[in-house]
């Protein structure tokens, strides 16, 4: 199990700024809602399997920030005449496996890393196609975004500690 977190982990990772800098409007919509559909999904069965009260609040935030926010990513999809995807794509896929796969104190050492991991990936993410993207609509939320991803990247790597 943790060979495959640390496999996406470093997959998300490696993608780094050059990933996202030639990234078209689609392409960000489509790694932007992934990861959002992921940490709501994610913190959804971590409102199931987890017995920490502090990991539960951290994923009923998620629940609640992702959502608001994965519903202004698709006004603005509709409104780009884009396309936005329903379902987590890898390698949001595999890390939600490692959840689904673990149970107890590793259910919750799991979840967090996956959330420090999604959050670092997506402020790297929002971060560089705010400042070089080709969709004015869609750097405007990339930058709107920023500061709760980093936020919940900061909350994240806390809960970890």
């Amino acid at each position: 199990m943790k060979t495959l977190f640390l496999s996406a982990a470093v997959g998300l990772m490696s993608m780094g700024a050059a990933w996202a800098q030639d990234m078209t409007a689609q392409e960000f919509v489509n790694q932007a809602a992934s990861g959002g559909l992921f940490e709501v999904q994610s913190s959804e069965l971590a409102l199931e399997r987890s017995q920490s009260t502090e990991v539960q609040e951290f994923a009923n935030q998620m629940i609640t920030d992702h959502t608001a926010n994965n519903q202004e990513l698709m006004t603005i999809v509709q409104a780009e005449n884009l396309t936005m995807p329903t379902e987590i794509a890898s390698p949001h896929t595999e890390m939600m496996q490692t959840l689904q796969d673990a149970e107890g104190e590793a259910f919750d050492t799991a979840y967090v890393q996956n959330q420090a991991t999604a959050h670092e990936t997506a402020v790297t993410l929002y971060q560089t196609y705010a400042e070089g993207g080709d969709n004015e609509a869609l750097m405007a939320y990339a930058q709107k975004s920023l500061p709760v991803l980093q936020q919940h990247l900061e909350h994240a790597q806390g809960l970890g500690q």
